[in-house]
């Protein structure tokens, strides 16, 4: 058999892709089911055909092809999609990454993967393979289809995040009768059909949630190289666009998404009538019913599915912010439980390369023979010197020491940074840095060296207990008791603030002075809700036992909040500022300001007192400075350089 492997002929020129064309299998095929011939073609104008996207799963137990009367290895997961899409392959001619590319020649791959949106976007359909079927999934992929298809043709593609927010009277369209007029028809429509699905003792909910549920969970969902795969697929116009395929069903992304909407919001309705019960008695009656009119009991719903399926339409209707900063951003961090994954470190990059706008640029970070580790390491540089010092606050985890302290390790999930980004518009939080500009030093003494100017602000002296609030964990009482201790201690020994502010101080402090506000959006810290959840935590906290009792509709955004400065741990520094850090932080580490960063960092010096080099820990918040109040910008004569490794 290995005499008769198949072997790649001459390297693809530029501009030429591979696709792979079905024919009719011959007794001299090594394998009879399914045997192609590759053919060669010119992406700016090729000959019609499909594209495919799947999760490529293991890469053990492979099955063999046929590619020009040569055995061509396959993993399981590829094998099954040719062999539940060849209805569609007897058509056109299909470009598949694991075959189309020779992947074992870099300098093919690189180029080819520079222009993998274009693939995508020139095919006249692509398929995205979900995995195989079962009589389940095959009546949920029909129910799912069904109602999508009534939600998509009732217009559901006008909704956008402002009116989900304001939802379910669409206040912020007060001045626009016509549209606001639109989307309570619409409200009206998706109500209506929420009862006619709904289950009830005598029949089961029309659409099976636990089945879809689980659908929407399977791999493809959380694999980074799907988005642009799904983005950049043609539009719909005669018969194009992009289809889902399980086992033998089919299912338009219009109809999957306008399916996807009619779920979430249906189990969400539902969900909520839960929590509005005052005993347990009525809450278990309620889940009951719940149970009946939704058919969910076990699967969970995933935010994933939620974000790959919706960043299509932010594309198509041009609310997609393709800037590389923006994806990363966007992609790669965020507070979901099923991150976006890649084989190879290095194709978390890869995978938005030809669909970030301005892409070019990592052509010469992404060289063939770069190890992942110089390529984020690179690219950390690049954002650096164009002045975003937001991917500091990425930098608190690390997979390999061999990453400096101050390179986002892209391998991992980054959950938001507490203190938010530096946007330069009303939804920035904070500008500690203030009236300064960023200033990123060359340093050629080692690739590993960041050299940053800045302001040495505090050396802490005492830190609190820290709260590590992971995405699985409870609420934790005992976390929140000791947090509001180790606050009132630190800031009541404090000598910088006065006594009439220490009461403000402890409330805002306890959530880095911001709260949600009713569009869930983060927002600077009030009086109103955030002095008055304090008051309200405080006293659940000595209750017995911890949290007892019904707090209202206060509790979950504050409860959120809290949760979302994951990893901190109050301190108080030398010079008397009171805020929250890292938890790795100890005692004599240093806060700093660089110029041009909307937040303060902790930094903790590599060697001895004499070692002019310092380890990124992570960022601050510094009650009483996060405004600008230090006016650093007219004390440059007071900066200096920080060499961090």
């Amino acid at each position: 058999m290995t005499d008769n492997m198949f072997h790649y002929g001459r390297r693809l020129a530029p501009g030429e892709i591979r696709l792979l064309s079905l024919q009719p299998s011959t007794e001299s095929s090594p394998s009879s089911a399914l045997s192609f011939t590759l053919l060669t073609t010119f992406l700016d104008s090729p000959c019609p055909y499909l594209a495919l996207s799947y999760a490529w799963g293991t890469q053990s137990d492979r099955f063999p092809i046929d590619v020009d009367s040569h055995s061509f290895l396959v993993t399981p997961s590829l094998y099954s999609a040719l062999s539940h899409i060849t209805p569609e392959l007897w058509s056109l001619p299909i470009w598949i990454d694991a075959v189309c590319i020779n992947q074992a020649d870099e300098v093919e791959k690189t180029a080819q993967i520079t222009r993998m949106s274009e693939v995508y976007h020139n095919s006249v359909k692509v398929i995205v393979f979900l995995g195989p079927s079962d009589p389940a999934t095959d009546f949920a992929v029909e129910q799912l289809a069904r109602v999508g298809k009534l939600v998509y043709d009732a217009g559901a593609m006008c909704l956008n995040e402002a009116d989900m927010s304001r939802w379910p009277h669409f206040s912020h369209l007060a001045d626009q009768p016509a549209e606001r007029g639109k989307r309570l028809a619409l409200r009206a429509f998706l109500e209506d059909l929420m009862e006619a699905e709904a289950g009830d003792e005598q029949r089961p909910p029309g659409v099976p949630s636990d089945a879809v549920l689980s659908l929407l969970q399977r791999p493809w969902f959380s694999r980074a190289w799907v988005i642009q795969e799904l983005v950049m697929a043609p539009e719909a116009d005669g018969g194009g666009g992009c289809v889902f395929a399980v086992g033998t069903r089919r299912i338009s992304w219009e109809h999957l998404w306008g399916g996807h909407l009619f779920l979430s919001m249906w189990l969400a309705r539902e969900a909520a009538s839960i929590g509005d019960a005052d005993t347990d008695e009525e809450a278990l009656r309620r889940y009951g019913r719940y149970l009946r009119r939704t058919g969910n009991a076990d699967a969970l719903y995933t935010s994933r599915a939620a974000q790959t399926i919706g960043i299509r339409k932010k594309y198509l209707q041009g609310d997609l912010n393709r800037c590389l900063k923006a994806l990363l951003m966007n992609l790669y961090t965020g507070d979901s439980a099923e991150p976006l994954g890649c084989r190879e470190p290095e194709d978390k990059i890869r995978a938005l390369r030809s669909l970030a706008e301005h892409g070019v640029f990592l052509d010469d970070i992404m060289v063939p023979g770069a190890s992942w580790q110089e390529i984020y390491v690179a690219l950390a540089r690049h954002f650096y010197r164009k002045g975003d010092l937001d991917f500091l606050s990425l930098c608190r985890q690390r997979s390999s020491q061999s990453l400096p302290s101050w390179a986002t390790d892209w391998s991992l999930h980054h959950r938001p940074p507490w203190l938010g980004y530096k946007t330069g518009d009303a939804a920035q939080l904070f500008d500690a840095g203030k009236g300064t500009a960023p200033r990123v030093r060359e340093e050629r003494s080692s690739d590993r060296v960041l050299c940053l100017e800045g302001w040495l602000i505090d050396t802490i002296e005492e830190v609190g207990e820290e709260w590590t609030a992971g995405l699985d964990e409870d609420f934790s009482w005992r976390s929140a008791g000791a947090r509001i201790h180790d606050i009132y201690r630190f800031v009541s020994q404090s000598s910088r603030y006065p006594p009439e502010q220490h009461d403000e101080a402890r409330w805002r402090i306890i959530v880095a002075d911001k709260e949600s506000n009713s569009m869930a959006q983060q927002v600077r810290a009030t009086e109103e809700n955030s002095k008055e959840c304090h008051r309200r935590l405080q006293y659940a906290t000595m209750t017995f036992p911890p949290g007892q009792g019904s707090f209202g509709t206060w509790f979950a955004p504050y409860r959120n909040t809290l949760l979302s400065l994951y990893g901190s741990r109050p301190f108080l520094g030398a010079s008397g500022y009171v805020g929250l850090c890292p938890g790795t932080v100890k005692t004599g580490d240093a806060v700093f300001i660089p110029s041009g960063s909307h937040c303060p960092y902790v930094i903790r010096r590599s060697g001895d007192i004499l070692d002019e080099t310092w380890v990124l820990l992570g960022e601050a918040y510094v009650y009483g400075i996060m405004d600008g109040e230090l006016d650093l910008g007219n004390k440059a004569s007071e900066s200096r350089e920080f060499l961090i490794v």
